[in-house]
């Protein structure tokens, strides 16, 4: 089983595995089938952008605004913009919670695997529709803050020419630790509350 599949696998058993042996040269060759393979079988949904300027992609099914359903042992929340584009230009723009998982059973590694593992996309969900000027966040988790911020960014400067779906624009508070249970409440322009489970 090649690098690609065997991300596939661990993708689909929602299993985390070993970190293989991965160059710097063939993480986005990895990378590249690894996404090709997501889309092929649940869809494009959209797009997200890592601090280190990683893009990965976003099947449909990733994406939810109902339930936060966590699909791997270790998860990550970030609060985010996130825009709804066509063809890159912004249809509407949208508070809410960008959650990365790895494929791999360690988050300490190489920024390549984040290459070759998706940009470490797991979950995005879609909170309160808002618009710009978006203003000041609170990030609580079962009643306590745990971070507060204001995005810096303007997602028209963010998402690109031919991307369309939604695009997780950047975190502008986290990333903190994530587990099934957790009561999640953003607070600010728009405030919304989601479980995790």
């Amino acid at each position: 089983m090649d690098k690609a599949e065997l991300l596939m696998e661990a993708y689909l058993s929602r299993n985390e595995i070993e970190p293989f042996e991965l160059t710097e040269d063939e993480a986005k060759e990895v990378g590249e089938r690894f996404s090709k393979m997501l889309i092929e079988r649940e869809g494009l949904g959209g797009y997200k952008i890592t601090k280190s300027g990683i893009w990965g992609v976003l099947t449909k099914k990733m994406i939810t605004k109902n339930e936060l359903e966590l699909w791997f042992k270790t998860h990550k929340l970030e609060v985010e913009i996130i825009a709804l584009v066509q063809d890159g230009k912004i249809q509407k723009s949208f508070v809410g919670l960008e959650v990365p998982a790895t494929r791999f059973n360690t988050w300490d590694l190489p920024k390549h695997y984040m290459i070759a593992d998706d940009a470490f996309a797991g979950r995005l969900f879609v909170g309160k529709e808002i618009e710009p000027p978006y203003g000041h966040f609170k990030l609580f988790i079962n009643g306590d803050l745990m971070g507060e911020g204001a995005p810096n960014y303007n997602p028209a400067n963010v998402v690109r020419p031919d991307q369309t779906g939604y695009v997780s624009c950047g975190a502008f508070i986290g990333p903190v630790k994530l587990s099934k249970g957790d009561v999640i409440r953003v607070e600010g322009k728009k405030t919304f509350q989601v479980k995790a489970v």
